[in-house]
């Protein structure tokens, strides 16, 4: 089925029960909210509508992202942010990680999360024979230094027949950071290590785990939290939002705010239900 193209959410907006907007690119970008994003969360939740947040991002906790979006102007409650990050706790007790020394490629908030999922971090430079290795994002360390420290240590301990496991936060390649302007993310760092690690290890090399978009963790945990899988997905990004959705069985809307264009007569690939070039409000 061909991608509708709508000019509002106001088309569609009855036919779901809850929507999982994500945050860069369609909600904000690294200047700040993108105003009909913004316009559209608020016009929903006085609407009585259920809404969260579903972001690839690894860098604050839930908390202090929920502080941050509000200090931008958007009205969000902490229940309504999910984070990849915020999945670590869950991930850890299903793989009985607890008390693993934890390599973190991340935020200080990262280290905290962590913590909090029973994990007991350091850094890559550390003097430490970690057993796990978690890449959440691209800043707060030596990028350099670090990732050749990760590749050699991994390398070094399956080699030496001891476990170690990969897990990723954040999927998400590249992101926008302003009008035209894009930096690389943790997901760029994982398919450097990845890469590096199958050319030494071959078959014997770890996979990562994904807890973000697209992968299905991310959407299992915003089903878990609106009790049903009646959502929609409305994202930037076709192989993180988009993708995500239509693999966990979800509509998606693609918003042409963010990453990827929308142009006519171009197909869309993995397709998207909907297609919205641009935010507009019921009162435009």
């Amino acid at each position: 089925m061909a991608s509708q193209d709508i000019s509002s959410l106001d088309e569609i907006e009855n036919r779901y029960q809850g929507f999982l907007f994500d945050a860069y690119g369609v909600l904000l970008d690294g200047s700040g909210l993108i105003p009909g994003g913004a316009q559209v969360w608020h016009d929903l939740r006085k609407r009585g509508k259920s809404c969260w947040i579903l972001t690839n991002g690894s860098s604050r906790t839930p908390q202090q992202a929920t502080a941050a979006y509000r200090q931008m102007g958007l009205d969000v409650n902490l229940d309504e942010v999910i984070t990849s990050g915020s999945l670590l706790p869950r991930y850890f007790e299903e793989e009985g990680l607890r008390g693993q020394i934890t390599c973190v490629l991340g935020t200080p908030a990262t280290f905290e999360l962590v913590q909090k999922a029973g994990g007991i971090p350091c850094g890559a430079l550390d003097q430490h024979d970690y057993s796990v290795v978690i890449v959440a994002n691209q800043t707060e360390f030596p990028l350099l230094d670090t990732l050749d420290a990760v590749l050699t240590h991994v390398c070094r301990r399956v080699e030496d027949g001891k476990p170690c496991y990969l897990i990723l936060t954040n999927p998400d390649l590249i992101f926008p950071k302003a009008e035209g302007v894009y930096g690389f993310t943790a997901g760029s760092l994982a398919l450097l290590l990845e890469a590096g690690l199958k050319l030494r290890l071959g078959k014997d090399a770890p996979p990562f785990a994904k807890l973000g978009k697209p992968f299905a963790p991310i959407f299992a945990e915003a089903e878990r939290r609106a009790g049903h899988k009646n959502l929609l997905m409305i994202g930037d990004q076709l192989e993180t939002d988009i993708l995500g959705a239509n693999n966990y069985g979800m509509d998606a809307l693609l918003v042409g705010t963010g990453l990827t264009r929308i142009k006519p007569g171009v197909p869309l690939v993995p397709e998207p239900r909907y297609t919205l070039r641009e935010w507009r409000t019921s009162a435009c």
